[in-house]
C-alpha cells in the first residue's frame, strides 16, 4: 500500500462496537509539541470531560524517538512524513512511546486533577495492523480496530492515552502514524470532533515568503492544497487522516497549536482557533 495521493481515498471499514451517550472527541497530540504543553492544556482536557465530552488521546513522539536514535548512533530516515522502521528502530520506538511519552502524559493529566490510563494499540488487540509498504519496514496500516473497554473508561471518567502501535495476527509489532491511529479511533468511536494538536497554528499557505493560516477549509480545499504542493512532509499523513475522518462521519476537525492558551476551551465555546476542517465539499 502506498501513500500516493487520491482525490477519492479508500474508506476503511472499522467495525463499531461502542455507542456513546456523551460526545466523544479524539485529541491527537503530536510529538513536536509534547514537551512544550503547559499545565493549562491538561486542565482543559479535564474541563472538556466535565462538560460532557469524553476525550480519547492519541500521542506521537517523533522528536524524542529521533533524539534517542541519534544518541545510540542509529540512522533514521523518512518517506512522505513516515519514519522508515527496521528492527532496531522499532525497539526504540516502543521504548520511547510506551515507556516515556505515554506515561508522561498520563502523569500530567492526573496532576491536573483527572484520571487517566496509558495504553497502546497493542493492548487487548486494540489495533490489528498489516505492513503499509515493504519499503518502510515495520510501518503499519490499520486493518481492524477494537476498543470494548472504552465504555468502562467513559463511565468512570478515565481518560485513555494511546500510543500508536499495533500488531498483526502473528504478533509482529508495527509503528503506525499517530494521525492515522487517531483517525481510525475517531471513526470507530463515531467521534464528531477531532483535534490535531501540534506546534503550528494551523494549515497555512505561503505566498511571497509570508505564511497565512487558513481559518476554515473543506475536503475539496485539502485536495487543492495537495495539488499545489502546499502540503508536504508530516502534514501529508495528517491531511490523509483528516480526509478519512470526514468520509467516516466526523463533522469537525481542528488543526491547532497546543501552546495556544485556552485553545481547547475556545473550541468548546465555538470560538475560532487554528484551522477548522468541515465536511462541506465531501463527495
Amino acid at each position: 500500500m502506498s501513500m500516493s495521493e487520491s482525490t477519492h481515498p479508500t474508506v476503511h471499514d472499522y467495525t463499531v462496537e461502542y455507542s456513546a451517550k456523551q460526545e466523544t472527541v479524539v485529541i491527537k497530540v503530536g510529538g513536536s509539541v509534547l514537551e512544550n504543553l503547559s499545565d493549562t492544556f491538561f486542565k482543559e482536557i479535564i474541563y472538556l470531560l466535565n462538560q460532557g465530552w469524553f476525550p480519547v488521546i492519541v500521542h506521537g513522539g517523533g522528536p524524542s524517538i529521533t533524539k534517542m536514535l541519534n544518541r545510540l548512533g542509529i540512522v533514521s530516515s523518512f518517506h512522505q512524513g513516515l519514519r522508515i522502521t527496521d528492527e532496531k528502530t522499532l525497539e526504540i520506538v516502543q521504548m520511547v512511546l510506551n515507556g516515556k511519552e505515554n506515561k508522561e502524559m498520563v502523569k500530567r493529566i492526573q496532576q491536573a486533577g483527572g484520571n487517566a490510563i496509558g495504553l497502546s494499540g497493542i493492548d487487548n488487540n486494540m489495533i490489528v495492523a498489516e505492513p503499509l509498504d515493504s519499503n518502510l519496514g515495520y510501518v503499519g496500516s490499520i486493518k481492524k480496530v477494537s476498543f470494548p473497554m472504552v465504555s468502562y473508561l467513559r463511565e468512570n471518567k478515565i481518560i485513555p492515552v494511546i500510543s500508536p502501535l499495533g500488531t498483526d495476527e502473528k504478533g509482529q509489532i508495527y509503528n503506525i502514524n499517530a494521525d492515522t491511529v487517531a483517525q481510525a479511533l475517531a471513526s470507530h468511536l463515531k467521534a464528531k470532533k477531532v483535534f490535531l494538536v501540534s506546534d503550528v497554528p494551523g494549515i497555512y499557505t505561503e505566498k511571497g515568503g509570508k505564511k497565512e493560516t487558513l481559518k476554515v477549509i473543506s475536503y475539496k480545499d485539502i485536495n487543492q492544497l495537495k495539488k499545489s504542493n502546499q502540503i508536504s512532509g508530516g502534514m501529508i499523513p495528517k491531511m490523509e487522516a483528516a480526509t478519512q475522518c470526514l468520509l467516516q462521519g466526523t463533522e469537525e476537525i481542528y488543526v491547532l497549536d497546543g501552546r495556544e492558551e485556552g485553545a481547547l476551551s475556545k473550541i468548546y465555546h465555538h470560538q475560532a482557533v487554528g484551522t477548522k476542517i468541515l465536511k462541506s465539499g465531501v463527495v
